[in-house]
């Protein structure tokens, strides 16, 4: 290359780093006046700059490659540093300045968005404050839904529903459940479950729901007592009562139902004891004026006694009934021809049987409370013992009797007796019977058999 052109040739490239120092470089002054988006701006301005730089690049590296020793030869100034730079592919420095280009638009567009955002909050500040009241409204009504919906994991389901599926749980695993979450707790702890579960293991049967403050403790005390009761029946341990009544005096029989105990004597004297009021002495239950003016008094044979009314029936045949609530004056009295073998009250209702030689009486109370004879029939033989059938509230009562080898049936709908069992040369020993089974032991004798005993 010829001095001319190498001498024009830095005369220009010198005028024209100078142009654009004073606009600017790589950023032209016009575009960062204008009202367009910052960030747009910066996008086109900076490839319109990496074009030029591309087109400056490529006239500079023909013209210095003819050239380049004669400008390492004049000083090295700015513009042959660059120049050289942009021969050897260092672009550092340009590079810089478009980073800070890049931040300096940044927080530009930032601060406008700013201003924006604040003018904008200032014109909306009334709705928003409309709007936080709605959010404050939405909010409790969702609040009021979660006390009746129980969060399961990711689904909500009814309190109904939850309580359903409880149910299935014995107590070690509510326990578990309890340990979940404040809501689980709340329904692990409902006392509608611990009640059931009460029932289910055979506790408080006649109660409801709200015969106990806290089922879940009385649970635990009824679960407490069970074991405390079957380690003292294995250890022998134990507290003895005594309900004595007169010295001197012998005990004939003896009866009891739930908290009741009745009592009969010699001296003919009948009486009732509550074992839930052990500090209060017995009942005087009075005979009737028949036996009272009897001297010396008949002894007492039978006594028998329910939640309701206790009975009792005398050597000489005659039978007398009480409340267990009143006591004093008997409630029902009657008379039997001869002395009474077999004597039965029911433990569920008002029925009293009694049975005297071969003849058999059904007594029961009605609606009212007023006793009346049901039944009187004869059998062929003498009976000597008989059992009512339990569970027989709503229906006829059923005695089941046994008189030597056989088994009889009496209902008092029926004419006659139905015969259960009867076999020559077996008799009876002993007699019990239940809603739907009878059950009887018998003696085993005859030439049919070898060996004896009972069976």
């Amino acid at each position: 290359m010829a001095d001319n052109e190498l001498v024009a040739f830095r005369e220009r490239w010198n005028q024209e780093l100078k142009s654009r120092k004073e606009e600017n470089p790589l950023v032209c002054a016009s575009s960062s006046s204008s009202g367009d988006d910052p960030g747009q701006l910066g996008h086109k301005d900076l490839n319109k700059s990496c074009d030029t730089l591309k087109q400056k690049e490529s006239s500079c590296t023909e013209d210095e490659r003819s050239g380049g020793n004669a400008a390492a030869e004049a000083g090295q100034p700015q513009y042959v540093s660059i120049a050289h730079s942009l021969l050897d592919g260092r672009t550092s420095p340009l590079l810089d300045r478009i980073q800070q280009e890049k931040m300096r638009r940044k927080r530009q567009y930032h601060n406008m968005t700013n201003m924006c955002s604040v003018s904008r909050q200032q014109q909306m500040q009334p709705q928003r404050k409309v709007k936080k009241e709605e959010e404050l409204v939405d909010q409790l009504i969702q609040d009021l839904n979660e006390v009746n919906d129980i969060p399961f994991f990711d689904v909500e389901l009814p309190y109904e529903l939850a309580m359903k599926i409880f149910e299935f749980l014995n107590c070690t695993e509510l326990g578990r459940c309890a340990q979940v979450s404040r809501a689980w707790r709340v329904l692990a702890e409902d006392g509608v479950l611990w009640f059931r579960m009460c029932q289910r293991e055979g506790y408080h049967q006649d109660a409801s729901v709200s015969s106990s403050p806290c089922w879940k403790s009385t649970l635990r005390d009824c679960r407490n007592s069970y074991r405390a009761v079957c380690s003292n029946w294995k250890n022998r341990v134990g507290c003895v009562r005594q309900l004595q009544f007169e010295l001197g005096k012998i005990l004939c029989n003896v009866s009891s139902c739930d908290s009741f105990v009745l009592a009969g004597y010699t001296s003919g004297d009948v009486r009732l004891w509550n074992t839930l009021h052990w500090d209060l002495t017995s009942s005087y239950l009075k005979t009737n004026s028949l036996s009272a003016n009897t001297h010396p008094r008949p002894h007492v044979s039978h006594v028998q006694v329910n939640s309701t009314v206790a009975a009792a029936s005398y050597e000489d045949g005659c039978v007398d009934l009480w409340s267990t609530e009143t006591g004093g004056e008997p409630i029902h009295h009657y008379q039997s021809p001869g002395r009474i073998q077999a004597f039965g009250l029911s433990l569920d209702s008002p029925v009293l049987v009694s049975a005297t030689g071969t003849k058999v009486r059904l007594d029961s109370a009605d609606d009212y409370g007023h006793w009346r004879t049901v039944c009187e029939t004869m059998l062929p033989k003498t009976v000597e013992s008989l059992t009512l059938v339990p569970n027989r509230t709503d229906q006829s009562p059923l005695v089941v009797l046994a008189a030597g080898e056989d088994i009889y049936l009496l209902n008092p709908q029926e004419e006659q007796p139905r015969t259960l069992h009867s076999v020559y040369g077996h008799p009876v020993t002993c007699l019990d019977a239940s809603n739907t089974l009878s059950a009887f032991g018998v003696k085993r004798t005859g030439w049919a058999m070898h060996d004896g005993g009972n069976k």
